[in-house]
């Protein structure tokens, strides 16, 4: 079997060499170390550098230190698990493909696992930290089975750029499905929440998958959303893109921001824009706004999908 799984921990636990105020020292030469996972991790768990450190602050050396100790120890016995039972499912993965790996690694505890996209593949990142927290570093094999059973889906249904055109109607058609099963008994509120992280996971130039609300008064306010915090929580109807398509009822697809005069930055990385109006009685509720990292990202096709995702929540 090709090697897939790879432990980094040992880079994590660095920190313990750190004074506690120097801990923000230890994370940017994390970062360096492994930039486009920790960079994916901070977005979708909406950091930046500012809020960054608080969250650092948060981080408790005795806990890191135990866990670390606990590692030391019993990683090898769990790891040997993990490549036991992925002997087993080896059919699934198609590792002949080699479009993924496994990596351990240390993060903030925020969540159990998280798929990056990244140019070589996809790498399935574990946080040790998150599962040391929530008491399951025990069973870490099952940990592990279950990040591979989110890749397994994950790959039937992701939406890459680079797709043919019949490939991503394919995909649309399935993630759609998707999305209104996993919102079918959930409230308004709790279906922008799920739908922002199922946008944002699932489709890969999607780089910033977020709702704003129509607060009755020509503004819109920032809802749930997922990627690098925004400054722009209050946004007045007509300022910005988002403001023309709620001025206007119009969904603005801008392939590139740069050559629009009225467009508000929220990140040096967006290129391109499309912004969906949601509209009930021919009143303005809200809108879905998607950025993304590239020029011309979104096509008819996204339009189309995104219009039908929009009256999935609309007409609940």
């Amino acid at each position: 079997m090709r090697s897939i799984f790879r432990d980094f921990t040992y880079d994590y636990f660095s920190i313990l060499s750190y004074p506690k105020e120097k801990w923000g020292d230890f994370w940017a030469a994390y970062r360096e170390k492994h930039p486009r996972v920790l960079e994916e991790y901070m977005f979708k768990n909406n950091l930046d550098d500012r809020t960054l450190s608080g969250e650092i602050e948060k981080l408790e050396r005795r806990e890191i230190d135990r866990l670390s100790h606990y590692w030391e120890s019993h990683g090898p016995i769990e790891k040997g698990r993990v490549l036991k039972n992925l002997g087993k499912i080896s059919s699934q993965l198609h590792l002949e493909r080699e479009d993924f790996v496994i990596h351990i690694l240390g993060a903030l505890g925020k969540q159990e696992h998280l798929i990056v996209p990244t140019s070589k593949g996809n790498v399935v990142m574990i946080d040790l930290l998150h599962c040391w927290s929530e008491g399951n570093i025990k069973d870490f094999s099952a940990v592990a089975m279950r990040a591979l059973e989110d890749f397994i889906e994950y790959s039937e249904m992701n939406v890459r750029i680079s797709m043919s055109l019949e490939e991503k109607v394919q995909r649309f058609d399935r993630l759609l499905k998707y999305i209104e099963m996993s919102t079918k008994e959930c409230g308004f509120d709790e279906k922008m929440t799920i739908i922002s992280k199922l946008l944002d996971k699932y489709v890969d130039y999607y780089n910033w998958t977020g709702f704003y609300l129509s607060d009755g008064d020509n503004s819109l306010i920032l809802g749930p959303y997922v990627g690098e915090p925004t400054e722009h929580v209050r946004i007045g109807f007509g300022s910005g893109i988002c403001g023309q398509a709620a001025e206007t009822k119009s969904v603005f697809l801008i392939p590139d921001v740069s050559q629009e005069t009225n467009y508000l930055s929220c990140s040096a990385r967006t290129k391109s824009e499309i912004v969906l109006p949601l509209i009930v009685d021919e009143r303005v509720i809200g809108e879905l706004d998607i950025d993304s990292h590239f020029q011309n990202s979104f096509d008819d096709l996204d339009r189309e999908f995104l219009e039908k995702t929009c009256r999935l929540l609309i007409e609940s």
